[in-house]
């Protein structure tokens, strides 16, 4: 491996140190707070792209990259993201147009002042590999830039699945004038050769067994998946003296040629169960999407005005078919028995469209030592059109307004006190695989939110406490697996966080929520089901500590313990799900190989081999991964 390593930095014939880019980032030094960032190789915090307060803002549409609205179908590449941040609570305050669900934010690397290269290599425990490179380059000066990159993955999964993919993806920066600039971009995604991960259903009030060998495959070789997602855009801005102007317009398509997905049905106590395939024909999921904003920016002594007016719109097609579910052999959930592909024959598919423009005004105000504000109104018109073969179109409209408020009071030096109110019209998560109706969606909701807390700052440590309410319209499986409204879901509960340094030589990010999930509604009064929404967990306590002494020339040694709260696995709230800890340790190392300075990295995470089931939505069931130890060597070169 050190051998690879020299040969990519003498291929460049680079001669000068090392410094600060890609091979250095630490979510755990970086973070501000304690609700979430990631990195392409790390993340920390309470929340991700796919579970903020208990609610997926990617499922929900609430994506943005630098801060303008796209209607993302593929996952954005890391080879042209540098990382992402939740913008929740207090963090959405200065934010234009905030959601129920919290915004996944995005960003895009920053114009380079000279030529950086960074290769990664990285392998672990489960036998799994990969290699990254990435490029940040000035091509004309300060006037325009690149940075993209490549990464192929061999990813061997926790449960034995082996799938392949490539990443790769370009992104330029140009200045054309001072406070101007063009950034467009485009990324590739392929994946083939991907097994699905094995999903449990079981016959009465109880989990399965332990599966004790988590790292073999029980299914078929032939269930794979081949899929491909690419984003391809373009953001302008540019400012005039107070006046600015964004825009961006993007496309977004993920491609499934061959989708195969391995459920086990009638799993009894002992771990027997029917090992069921469900195929699926091509799939199709793409948008395009963009929004154009106007906004102006003006100081009257202490206060600062800025108004906006936004514009955003959609134009979303989808085309997926209804699964061929064939029911294999009947055994034990912990073997194997192959079998050969039997043919299918696919029904004619379903294709949907969702045209949706929203336009809307809005102020941000701050007074210096006071307080803030944060107004919006937006108007939406929303159409869903959904085409089932050999049945009349199924449309759907709405065009409600929408709102938010937010406001903030400096009750003393470092100590700020604040409260809001939004209301949303948001995507929900499509039905799943056992689903009768799988891959529908349903039609856009109306959510709203309330939240309120105090945020503090201790020195060079930084505290929030806040304390919310989110309110949806609740979408599950019928008795007779229909996926469709059932009621309305509240979340509801308490957040905090606390980050920053500890000492000169300590980073410490803390966080922990306490949820108090319930589902209201007809079905829930006649006990057909229970108040506790399927698979949402109770809670999350988060404690990341990087411990970094001057003496260690850049090295340094990290801890992250992570608490899940319990959760019910079944509509009937007969099964809960007890929480269970895990612990990861890991360490960096400044070395020097070649007349380079090396990154290299170890992780151990689930080190004391924690198994828990997990419940999704459907009361499907899938176990953690066990114990892994990842190492990498990485390394920036500057020229």
């Amino acid at each position: 491996m050190h051998k690879l390593i020299l040969m990519a930095l003498a291929t460049f014939g680079c001669t000068s140190q090392a410094v600060a880019q890609r091979a250095d980032q630490n979510a755990a030094r970086a973070a501000e707070d304690a609700f979430g960032v990631s990195y392409a190789n790390e993340s920390v915090g309470l929340y991700d792209e796919e579970d903020v307060r208990g609610f997926s803002p990617i499922d929900a549409g609430n994506v943005r990259i630098e801060g303008l609205y796209i209607d993302q179908q593929a996952d954005l590449s890391y080879r042209i993201v540098d990382s992402s941040i939740i913008r929740v609570g207090l963090t959405a305050i200065d934010y234009p147009f905030p959601a129920p669900t919290g915004i996944a934010d995005f960003r895009l690397p920053d114009a380079p002042a000279a030529l950086v290269l960074s290769p990664r290599l990285n392998a672990g425990t489960f036998g799994d590999a990969s290699i990254e490179f990435d490029v940040r380059a000035p091509i004309v000066g300060e006037t325009l830039s690149a940075a993209g990159g490549v990464g192929l993955y061999r990813d061997n999964e926790w449960f034995g699945g082996t799938p392949k993919s490539f990443s790769g993806g370009i992104s330029f920066r140009w200045r054309p004038a001072p406070d101007t600039e063009i950034i467009p971009f485009w990324s590739l995604d392929r994946t083939w050769s991907e097994e699905a991960v094995p999903t449990y259903f079981t016959n009465g009030a109880f989990v399965p067994p332990r599966v004790h060998d988590r790292r073999r495959y029980t299914g078929q070789d032939w269930a794979t998946n081949t899929s491909r997602g690419s984003n391809t855009g373009v953001i302008a801005r540019t400012k005039l003296g107070d006046w600015s102007l964004a825009s961006g317009v993007f496309r977004s398509i993920y491609a499934v040629s061959r989708d195969r997905t391995t459920l086990w049905l009638d799993v009894d106590k002992e771990g027997t169960g029917t090992e069921t395939v469900y195929a699926a024909p091509a799939s199709r999921y793409a948008s395009t999407s963009g929004e154009l904003r106007v906004s102006r920016t003006f100081a009257e002594g202490p206060r600062l005005h800025r108004f906006h007016a936004s514009v955003r719109a959609r134009d979303q097609a989808r085309l997926y078919g209804e699964a061929e579910a064939v029911g294999l052999s009947r055994r034990n959930i912990a073997t194997r028995a192959p079998t050969a592909e039997p043919a299918f024959a696919f029904v004619e598919r379903t294709p949907d469209d969702v045209r949706q423009v929203t336009g809307g005004i809005a102020y941000e105000g701050r007074w210096k030592g006071r307080g803030s504000l944060n107004i919006g109104v937006q108007k939406t018109d929303y159409r869903k059109h959904v085409r089932p073969p050999g049945r009349d179109g199924i449309v759907s409209r709405d065009r409600p307004w929408l709102f938010n408020l937010m406001a903030s009071i400096d009750v003393a030096s470092g100590l700020s006190a604040y409260a809001g109110v939004t209301r949303g019209l948001e995507e929900s998560e499509v039905a799943p695989d056992i689903a009768v109706n799988r891959n529908a969606a349903p039609p856009a909701l109306r959510t709203r939110q309330v939240d309120a807390g105090v945020r503090a700052s201790l020195g060079k440590l930084q505290a929030a406490v806040g304390v919310f309410d989110v309110r949806k319209p609740y979408f599950n499986l019928d008795g007779a697996n229909f996926y469709r409204r059932l009621g309305e879901v509240r979340h509801r509960g308490i957040e905090g966080s606390l980050s920053g340094d500890v000492t000169q030589f300590a980073s410490l990010v803390a966080g922990a929520v306490l949820l108090d999930p319930r589902v209201t509604g007809e079905l829930v009064e006649d006990g057909t089901i229970g108040a506790r929404p399927v698979g949402t967990s109770r809670g999350r306590i988060v404690l990341a500590l990087d411990v970094h002494p001057e003496g260690w020339r850049g090295s340094s040694f990290d801890v992250q313990v992570t608490r899940y709260g319990g959760s019910f696995a079944d509509q009937a709230n007969a099964v809960r799900l007890p929480s269970r800890p895990t612990v990861a340790l890991g360490a960096r190392h400044r070395l020097r190989l070649g007349r380079r300075d090396v990154i290299a990295r170890v992780q151990v995470t689930n080190l004391f081999n924690t198994y828990r089931w997990i419940a999704d939505s459907s009361e499907g069931l899938t176990y953690s991964s066990g114990r892994y130890v990842g190492f990498s060597l990485a390394t920036d070169i500057k020229s």
